[in-house]
């Protein structure tokens, strides 16, 4: 519940410019956090305490869950209906310096307690904040922030998510891999695909397109007003067969910072281009097709 209410309170302080992207797999990350002031993304874990002993949170961590240092805890006091007056914000690596390290039936614990009214002389007081202030402390100013603007719905079909499905399971074929889905779906990425060793993370948009073996191209839409482009956001592009294999062999990787080399604007709020599988007419399209059995190793290599 506490995760949920931070995701949510994120959104609203940031007005949209923290995205949150929540895992598939549980491997030690509770959310990603897309920056999309700088285009940052920001691995976070989330500890929570309903009750308080003595006026503070008391947490307990165990060490082998706290392996990255640049991840983030946040943490603080579960209340009803929202979040206790101070959150803390700090990455593992301060969190590990200051913290109590001892043993739970031998297994190496981290410890700590802060207070919801702390005092000055806190050691951790450099890393509490007000709860209606974390987003800034996540590096966007909360003032003069103007409400985002909700873009219109876009039916997604069941092909698309199909589309969607297939990358991520594809994806999920490399155990280096962790992989995202947005909360809510409201901007570029639609996966974001965190390297477990290297810890870089890029965005993908998946577009999936249907196609037969007699009529092979059909075009592809990007929807223009949530479009933005970051060298760390891709492009995949699947084919849908409808009298064959489900997809077919080739899909397209193209970097989001060349897609207006390749597509045009409808006038109607979509950039368009073709694509057809496999064929050797489409020259501006050959440095981004891949084999889609390989698709995740492409997308480990950009990490």
């Amino acid at each position: 519940m506490f995760e949920f209410r931070l995701w949510a309170a994120l959104t609203e302080q940031s007005r949209g410019q923290l995205h949150v992207f929540l895992p598939l797999a549980d491997r030690g990350v509770d959310a990603l956090i897309h920056r999309l002031t700088d285009g940052a993304y920001l691995e976070v874990q989330a500890k929570s305490r309903s009750t308080l002993m003595d006026g503070e949170v008391h947490l307990v961590i165990l060490a082998n869950s706290l392996l990255h240092d640049e991840v983030l805890i946040v943490a603080g006091q579960l209340v009803d209906g929202g979040l206790g007056p101070m959150v803390l914000v700090i990455p593992v690596r301060d969190f590990k310096r200051l913290a109590y390290l001892t043993t739970d039936q031998g297994k190496p614990i981290y410890s700590a307690e802060f207070g919801m009214r702390p005092r000055s002389d806190t050691k951790w007081l450099p890393w509490l904040v007000p709860a209606d202030r974390i987003a800034e402390r996540l590096g966007v100013g909360v003032e003069g922030l103007e409400a985002p603007v909700e873009r219109p719905r876009e039916w997604r079909s069941d092909l698309g998510f199909l589309g969607e499905a297939e990358v991520a399971r594809r994806l999920a074929e490399s155990g280096e891999l962790n992989l995202f889905r947005p909360f809510p779906d409201s901007e570029t990425a639609e996966i974001a695909v965190l390297h477990r060793v290297s810890r870089r993370v890029v965005g993908l948009q998946v577009k999936t397109v249907d196609v037969a073996e007699s009529r092979l191209h059909a075009t592809v839409d990007v929807y223009a007003s949530s479009f933005r482009a970051s060298p760390t956001t891709y492009i995949v592009v699947l084919a849908s067969l409808r009298d064959g294999p489900r997809f077919h062999e080739e899909c397209l990787l193209i970097p989001s910072t060349q897609l207006l080399d390749i597509a045009t604007d409808d006038g109607a709020g979509h950039l368009q281009f073709v694509f057809d599988p496999a064929s050797r007419g489409q020259p501006q399209l050959d440095p981004y097709r891949r084999r889609l059995v390989d698709l995740h190793a492409e997308v480990e290599r950009l990490l």
